[in-house]
């Protein structure tokens, strides 16, 4: 449980975005984790991506090929993401993250996933502000 100085502090709607080097959280409000996962989801496969394991809420995504990726290095395009969303009180969490970070194809490898987590980042990014925006306009 989560302690809090003021109950009634806890459902403020406040943006929230945080990306780190490996990892990105979004908080999405009024936006169930299983919609939210869909839509994910749904943007992921449209993008090449396959679940690799779980589903949409919990899953692995992965675009390329890693055994290549490891024989040929980066002239072969590997990416790996992890997206995990949790409900809680106010909001749907998810949490975006790096499972493949480009080692195997030398410095071009690590630089072809920091290009690419870039990119989904901000699309997440301007995602999440946009839904947040419309609802606080309701």
């Amino acid at each position: 449980m989560e302690e809090t100085l003021d109950n009634e502090l806890t459902n403020v709607k406040s943006k929230t975005i945080r990306i780190e080097n490996n990892k990105a959280i979004y908080r999405f409000y009024d936006v169930p984790a299983d919609i939210l996962g869909e839509k994910v989801n749904k943007y992921l496969l449209s993008k090449q991506y396959k679940l690799k394991s779980g589903n949409a809420t919990k899953g692995v995504y992965g675009k390329g090929n890693k055994t290549m990726r490891i024989l040929i290095g980066a002239f072969v395009k590997y990416f790996e993401w992890n997206v995990e969303i949790k409900e809680d009180s106010v909001s749907s969490v998810l949490i975006f993250s790096k499972l493949a970070k480009g080692y195997a194809g030398g410095i071009i490898g690590v630089q072809q996933v920091k290009n690419e987590y870039k990119r989904l980042t901000e699309l997440l990014s301007n995602y999440c502000n946009t839904l947040n925006d419309s609802k606080e306009e309701e």
